[in-house]
C-alpha cells in the first residue's frame, strides 16, 4: 500500500475505495431485503467496473478490463471487516510540503533573503508617520514559515560565504550617512562579481530597488557597481513627481503621495499576475539593453526620464534578478492592510474613494509576486489579514 503525496490524490483513493464498499454493502443488504439466507451473484464476462480489476489479468485496476471467465460473488461470504486503524499505515505528514492538483509535492524549505542596505525612511508626510515595518515583518511573520529576512544596515563584504546562507539578497538604501561622503558604500569589483557568480553560477535571486535618496548622483552610485555585471544601469532621472499626480490635481494625497501605477507589461506573467496599483513617488528609470532583459513595468507619464523602464526582469546563468525603479513598495502606508481613519471616511474624503492603498492597491500581491519569481519557488506564502480591504490579494 501507498500513499500520493497529495490532499487531492488521498481524497480520491478513499472515494473510489467507499464508492466500490458502498456498493457490495448495497446488494447484499438487497438480497437480505427479499428473504434470501443465502445467495450469490454472478457477473457477465468481461466486467471491468471501475478499480475492482474484473475482466483478464491485463485489464488491472480501474483500466475496464477485457472479456473473461465470469465472476462470482457469494454473498454468504462477503463479509466486510472493520479496519484496524491501530495497525494500519498512519497517514503521511505533509507539514512543509507544496503539492499541486496532481499529486507532485515538493519539500519546501523557508525561502532566506538578505535585505542588505538600509531600510527607506521618507515616506508618508516626509517618513514622520511611516516605516517600512510592513515590509520586514510580512516576510518574517506573515509567510507561515515560508521565508525568513535578515536586516544587514552596515556595510559588509560580498563574498561566497556570506552568500551561501542566503536564497534571495535585497538591495536598498546602500548607504550609511547620505549626507556624510564616508557614509555611503563602497563595494569593489571582487564584491560585484562574487554577487553575480553566485546568482550565474548558484541560482541565486537577487531583488535591487531605488529612490532612497533625493540626490540621485549619490544614491544609485554604490548601486550601480554591484548591477553592473548583470548590464543593469540605474539612471540619474526622478520620475514620478508630484506634477504627475492624475486628475483632479494632488489626487495622490489620497495615498499619501504615491502615484497610483498600473502600467504593466504581459512580458513575465508570472510577476504581473492579478497586480492591480501599487504606489510610486520619486522614482528612478533603468536602462537595460539586450533581448534576454525583460521590462514588465513602462512609465506612462514622466516625459523627462531617461528610459520608460521602472521595472525590469532577467535570467542570469541558473538565476533571476529583478531590478524595480522605486522603494515606496515597501512603507507601511501603501500596504493597505487596514482602513485609513482619514481618508478613507467617504464622508469627509469622498473624492479619496477608491484611490486609497486600502481600496486600489495591491502591495502585498506585488511582493508575493516577485519573491516566487525571481526565488523559483512556489513554496512562499504570505498571508493577508482580513482587514485588507476590497481588492483581492494572493490569489493562490
Amino acid at each position: 500500500m501507498f500513499w500520493v503525496r497529495s490532499h487531492y490524490g488521498r481524497v480520491r483513493f478513499v472515494s473510489i475505495v467507499m464508492k466500490h464498499l458502498a456498493g457490495a454493502l448495497g446488494l447484499w443488504t438487497a438480497f437480505a431485503a427479499l428473504g434470501c439466507s443465502s445467495a450469490s451473484i454472478e457477473l457477465p464476462s468481461g466486467t471491468g467496473g471501475t478499480g475492482l480489476g474484473g475482466g483478464s489479468p491485463q485489464g488491472g485496476a480501474g483500466s475496464g478490463g477485457t472479456s473473461g471467465p465470469p465472476v462470482t460473488i457469494d454473498l454468504d461470504a462477503a463479509v466486510v471487516a472493520q479496519p484496524d486503524l491501530a495497525s494500519s499505515e498512519p497517514l503521511p505528514d505533509l507539514t512543509g510540503y507544496q503539492c499541486d492538483e496532481v499529486g507532485n509535492c515538493t519539500k519546501c524549505d523557508p525561502v532566506r533573503i538578505l535585505s542588505l542596505g538600509q531600510p527607506a525612511q521618507y515616506g508618508a508626510n516626509s517618513g514622520t508617520t511611516d516605516s517600512t515595518q510592513d515590509f520586514q515583518l510580512f516576510m518574517k511573520d506573515n509567510t507561515n514559515g515560508t521565508a525568513t529576512m535578515t536586516m544587514q544596515e552596515s556595510p559588509v563584504s560580498i563574498t561566497a560565504d556570506l552568500l551561501s546562507n542566503y536564497d534571495v539578497v535585497i538591495l536598498q538604501g546602500l548607504y550609511t550617512n547620505v549626507y556624510d561622503p564616508n557614509g555611503i558604500w563602497k563595494f569593489t569589483s571582487t564584491d560585484a562579481t562574487a554577487l553575480h557568480d553566485w546568482v550565474n553560477d548558484k541560482g541565486g535571486a537577487l531583488i535591487a530597488m531605488s529612490g532612497y535618496f533625493s540626490d540621485n548622483s549619490v544614491e544609485i552610485g554604490p548601486l550601480n557597481q554591484l548591477m553592473a555585471p548583470f548590464g543593469i544601469t540605474y539612471d540619474a532621472d526622478t520620475t514620478f513627481t508630484q506634477s504627475d499626480c492624475p486628475n483632479p490635481p494632488g489626487l495622490c494625497y489620497c495615498a499619501y503621495g504615491s502615484y497610483p501605477f498600473d502600467n504593466w507589461t504581459t512580458a513575465v506573467p508570472d510577476i504581473t499576475k492579478n497586480l492591480g496599483k501599487v504606489g510610486v513617488f520619486m522614482a528612478r528609470s533603468i536602462t537595460c539593453p539586450g533581448a534576454d532583459c525583460q521590462v514588465v513595468a513602462i512609465d506612462n507619464v514622466d516625459a523627462s526620464a531617461v528610459t520608460k523602464n521602472l521595472g525590469v526582469a532577467k535570467q542570469v546563468g541558473n538565476g533571476r534578478v529583478f531590478a524595480w525603479g522605486d522603494e515606496w513598495v515597501t512603507y507601511t502606508s501603501q500596504w493597505g492592510l487596514k482602513p485609513d481613519p482619514t481618508y478613507d471616511d467617504a464622508s469627509t474624503y469622498q473624492q479619496c474613494v477608491g484611490f486609497t492603498p486600502h481600496t486600489s492597491y495591491t502591495v502585498p500581491q506585488f511582493w508575493y509576486n516577485v519573491f516566487r519569481w525571481v526565488a523559483h519557488t512556489s513554496c512562499l506564502t504570505i498571508i493577508v489579514p482580513p482587514t485588507a480591504g476590497s481588492v483581492p490579494q494572493i490569489v493562490y
